[in-house]
């Protein structure tokens, strides 16, 4: 299993924050009890997006990419979704697991989203697993296909919604 690495690495990596200050979020949090984000966001101004960010890179380096050329889809996952969701979120059920759970592909880019919206709205444990962001768009035309809508809309749209 990977080495786990620490939010706060990921944010001095990132140039958020100094190793100073995340020895100050690690002190206060031994006091406070409060996560580390919480504590880096009311102590040094560290944006939100910035939390988010190093989550999903964290999340990613524990968990790796997942080459969707090389599993096997379940209809019945597929089913769990429909095809906005799909492409709203970036997510791509992929198949339930022995116990029920199940996995889904997601982008880098919407992870948190997706995660937010399966907790609220898929009534099971889902755990996730990114995809190559174009890898995975390929996967949703095959799976959820949008014969109205071509490539180069989707692009439009995706990077409207990032400026936004």
């Amino acid at each position: 299993m990977p080495q786990a690495i620490r939010i706060g690495q990921i944010l001095v990596e990132q140039g958020v924050l100094t190793e100073q200050q995340v020895f100050e979020v690690i002190q206060a949090q031994k006091a406070q009890k409060l996560p580390f984000g919480v504590l880096a966001e009311r102590m040094f101004d560290v944006t939100l997006e910035s939390i988010e960010n190093a989550w999903v890179e964290q999340y990613h380096r524990f968990t790796g990419t997942l080459d969707l050329t090389h599993v096997e889809f379940d209809d019945e996952a597929l089913r769990t979704i429909n095809r906005r969701q799909a492409w709203q979120f970036e997510i791509l059920p992929v198949r339930f697991e022995h116990g029920g759970d199940l996995l889904m592909a997601a982008s880098r880019k919407r992870l948190a989203r997706a995660v937010t919206f399966a907790t609220n709205r898929i009534d099971r444990v889902v755990f996730f697993r990114i995809a190559e962001s174009k890898q995975l768009r390929e996967f949703l035309m095959k799976h959820y296909p949008m014969p109205e809508v071509g490539a180069e809309l989707i692009e439009k749209a995706r990077d409207l919604a990032q400026a936004g």
